[in-house]
């Protein structure tokens, strides 16, 4: 009998199929009512899990169902979703979900008061990531009760465990450190300040990214080591990304980036540490990309936007295995 292999992401309850030829890519399957389909080998190796054998652990900040190891795409995304919100805020995906947790466990604390608490509770920790408004923190008081108990486990969609000794629950901590200067992030474990000239800066909408201009120089900085799981397609692991295109502050230029590995392929070490008006600097997991705002590289294919700087495609980030894509322009009069 053919090995047994249970999808364990996006569905529900989980479709089980038999593995009949994996001698090449696409593998064939055959599902319980016979009916047999082909899919990818990386799909395949990704998404399925023998039967009986537990999640795979780098999939395990995505269980929605412990009991089973399953992921309900549904309730995943009402979670991520959440903590996306408040990621604008504070830039960094472990500590917004810090922050929803306490949140939560403040509103539990005090059903009858909700805002008001939650507003008592953000004037005497050390949650301050900025003037957080009403509208900005009404989507803690909408969130559905099998959400709610996913974002207060110690689980779901923690994907750093590590917090320093004075992180909530331990005592006090701020976003800005005392002494810190502002837009400076604080140090915790597992997770590099990342500094850029006092200048013009930008971290609202965007993913792991910290961007500053100072005179014509742009520096963005990224922290490699972070996930922000699966891409849309399933394929790769975005590790940074502005979310399409942003402007640069204070700037007409706009720029895009995306930064993403490929879990379980082989690749090469990127050998460039410069493309297209594009300097790359990798420090332990810290990467910070330079570009000059003065230079222009003549017109896109398009004839609509003038070239400042770009990597010209996906390209491997200097010694690391992760890609990166990124393009700066800005429109032509």
């Amino acid at each position: 009998m053919a090995p047994r292999y249970q999808q364990f992401l996006g569905t529900r309850p989980g479709l089980l199929v038999e593995l009949t030829d994996d001698s090449t890519s696409p593998f064939r399957v055959r599902a319980e009512d016979g009916f047999e389909f082909f899919v990818s080998a990386e799909d395949f190796r990704n998404y399925y899990r023998k039967e009986g054998e537990p999640t795979p652990p780098k999939w395990k900040h995505l269980i929605t169902e412990p009991e089973t190891g399953m992921i309900d795409a549904d309730k995943m995304g009402a979670v991520m979703t959440i903590v996306n919100h408040f990621m604008e805020w504070f830039q960094d995906f472990d500590k917004a979900r810090a922050f929803v947790r306490e949140a939560l466990r403040v509103l539990g604390e005090h059903p009858r008061e909700n805002q008001a608490a939650l507003q008592a509770w953000l004037g005497e920790s050390g949650w301050n990531p900025g003037k957080l408004t009403e509208k900005d923190l009404a989507p803690l008081l909408e969130v559905a009760d099998e959400v709610k108990a996913l974002l207060l486990s110690d689980s779901c969609a923690v994907i750093q465990l590590a917090y320093p000794s004075n992180a909530p629950g331990n005592g006090v901590f701020s976003f800005e450190q005392p002494g810190s200067q502002p837009g400076e992030a604080s140090q915790g474990a597992g997770v590099p300040a990342m500094k850029a000239p006092a200048a013009q800066r930008r971290r609202g909408g965007m993913k792991n990214v910290d961007m500053a201009v100072e005179g014509e120089t742009l520096t963005l900085i990224v922290d490699l080591s972070k996930d922000f799981g699966p891409s849309k397609s399933g394929k790769t692991i975005i590790v940074a990304s502005t979310e399409g295109n942003k402007s640069v502050p204070g700037r007409e230029e706009k720029v895009g980036l995306n930064i993403y590995r490929q879990e379980g392929k082989k690749t090469g070490k990127g050998r460039k540490s410069s493309f297209n008006n594009v300097e790359m600097v990798v420090d332990g997991d810290v990467l910070t990309i330079t570009m000059d705002l003065s230079k222009e590289k003549g017109p896109s294919k398009s004839g609509k936007t003038v070239i400042i700087a770009s990597t010209e495609g996906n390209q491997l980030v200097f010694g690391r295995e992760e890609k990166i894509g990124l393009n700066v322009y800005k429109k032509l009069e």
